[in-house]
């Protein structure tokens, strides 16, 4: 008999093979609204328990820019391509290179607090290293502009949603 965490391990490792036999611009948009959908449940909950409050010291304007531009494509330069790079020159495994990128990436967002560290940090971090190293078997270019855009449409979700629920 298989035992719960087996069973369940399959369904997550089934559920990510999928993803990995999409096109690109199909596994970008799909990985973007579920990343942003688990986030924002996760937050929603550490919300409930006092956990997800966040000071945003930026405009909507500046923030829009920084988030959806500028974030984007610098985070996934440093925190993606770099770590990636060094663990695929060190012949890492697909998994390792994910944790490799993962872990700068939540430690960044960590200094935010608590909310941001597991919903941008590990949640996103999580969905953006799996995306740029899945990707990054294919070519850099896609690895990068899959990653760079699931990262602004999932920030401009989040900072719209902020704005539209008066947290800005």
């Amino acid at each position: 008999m298989e035992d719960v965490g087996s069973s369940e391990s399959h369904w997550i490792d089934r559920h990510f093979r999928r993803y990995r036999q999409r096109e690109p611009w199909d596994f970008c948009w799909r990985i973007t609204i579920e990343a942003t959908i688990v986030a924002l449940t996760v937050i929603y909950i550490l919300d409930i328990f006092g956990l997800a409050e966040r000071k945003i010291p930026f405009s909507f304007p500046a923030l829009m820019f920084i988030g959806v531009m500028a974030a984007p494509v610098f985070e996934t330069l440093i925190l993606q391509a770099f770590p990636v790079w060094i663990a695929r020159l060190c012949k890492a495994r697909f998994s390792v290179q994910v944790v490799c990128s993962v872990v700068p990436f939540a430690a960044l967002h960590a200094l935010e607090g608590v909310g941001t560290a597991i919903g941008a940090g590990l949640i996103g971090g999580f969905y953006y290293a799996f995306t740029y190293v899945h990707w990054r078997e294919r070519s850099r270019w896609t690895a990068f502009w899959t990653t760079a855009i699931s990262h602004a449409i999932r920030n401009a979700i989040a900072i719209l949603l902020a704005y539209a629920l008066g947290e800005l």
